[in-house]
């Protein structure tokens, strides 16, 4: 009976698993057009000029555009591996390089949201408010959070 039990567990798991990259799928194609009008890392409107005089390399901006395109291609391929190995953690790398990339930040709360990694999510919208104190959106989704967590 102890192995139906510990099978019954880990079949739950994996349903919430599943659930909840189903989630995190859904809500990326919806949050992407919101996310497009969002400042890159210095507040500034995102453009394709070089920024010679920031002390953070310009490519990374490119690195959070390639590992939202591999998120969305590992989602629409079912290849989860995609997902996170070329998507999560190459904008968690793009935060060790320049830990107040907005961008980067505003991405991986999104998804630690979908996941149901509310703690995580919490975090990184208080560290976006932190860096962009005027954004609305950013309080509004850290109240939400808040609420979920039961704060």
């Amino acid at each position: 009976m102890k192995n139906n039990l510990s099978s019954s567990n880990i079949a739950i798991i994996v349903l919430g698993v599943l659930l909840a990259v189903g989630l995190f799928f859904s809500a990326y194609k919806t949050n992407t057009k919101n996310a497009e009008q969002h400042s890159n890392h210095h507040g500034e409107a995102k453009t394709s000029e070089s920024h010679d005089d920031d002390n953070v390399p310009t490519n990374l901006d490119e690195d959070v555009d390639l590992a939202l395109a591999n998120i969305e291609k590992g989602k629409s391929s079912g290849d989860m591996s995609l997902v996170m190995n070329e998507g999560i953690m190459k904008l968690l790398a793009v935060t060790k390089k320049d830990s107040n990339n907005v961008r980067a930040i505003y991405y991986l709360g999104l998804f630690s949201l979908e996941s149901g990694q509310l703690q995580k999510a919490e975090k990184r919208f208080e560290k976006l408010i932190s860096l962009q104190p005027q954004n609305e959106e950013y309080r509004n989704t850290l109240q939400e959070i808040r609420n979920q967590i039961g704060k």
